[in-house]
């Protein structure tokens, strides 16, 4: 039995080789607004069966892996089954995330389709170029937070403010450890007597000499 299901590229064929296709929705929790959804859907040509309805209430910036209703469709998901969903919003909150998700259905050998980008299938290979763009845009964006970060702390110098870690001993507690290294107490000892590594402790003493050398 064949059956014709329409996106934003066009029809898309499909036969009996190809598994169920079961939706899941994201938000929309007015009654009135998940209707239109649904009619969204079936314009796109995907028939509604209501057992293969997933509906999830929750924000769009929700990471998909704390989704709990996707979560649990991925998984009942079988190979050659497809998800469907009207817009990215629904695979995850970022471009890493989704792809993310498509990673995760391609190794289930589950199909995805979004009616929002057309009708190819996001976790098929070769990929679509809408999944390469997603993987630029997640590189872009690791790019910029990097470079964020550094201008951040490159400015924080420039102020003469402190950066990275906050040191795990006060002034006080640096100089109590280097009087209790000159009083011939060990390294370990100093260490767990004021519950820190002794890499730190070796690194206090190791300030200790440079600042008596100068």
């Amino acid at each position: 039995m064949r059956r014709s299901v329409r996106s934003a590229g066009g029809p898309i064929a499909r036969d009996a080789s190809v598994g169920k296709v079961h939706i899941y929705l994201l938000g929309a929790a007015d009654p009135f607004e998940r209707e239109h959804e649904l009619i969204e859907l079936d314009k796109a040509g995907y028939t509604v069966a209501l057992g293969r309805l997933t509906t999830e209430d929750v924000p769009a910036y929700t990471p998909a892996r704390e989704r709990p209703e996707l979560q649990s469709l991925l998984r009942r998901l079988m190979p050659r089954h497809t998800l469907a969903v009207l817009e990215f919003a629904a695979l995850g909150c970022s471009a890493r995330d989704i792809l993310d998700t498509l990673m995760q259905a391609r190794k289930a050998k589950v199909s995805i389709r979004c009616v929002e980008v057309g009708r190819a299938d996001l976790a098929a290979l070769p990929e679509a170029p809408v999944v390469k763009a997603l993987r630029a845009l997640a590189r872009l964006d690791v790019a910029c937070r990097s470079l964020r970060s550094k201008d951040g702390l490159a400015a924080l110098r420039a102020e003469g403010k402190p950066t990275g870690r906050p040191p795990s001993l006060t002034v006080q507690q640096r100089q109590r450890v280097l009087q209790s290294l000159d009083k011939g107490q060990s390294v370990s000892e100093v260490a767990r007597r004021f519950g820190t590594s002794r890499q730190t402790v070796l690194r206090i003493r190791l300030v200790g000499e440079n600042a008596a050398a100068t």
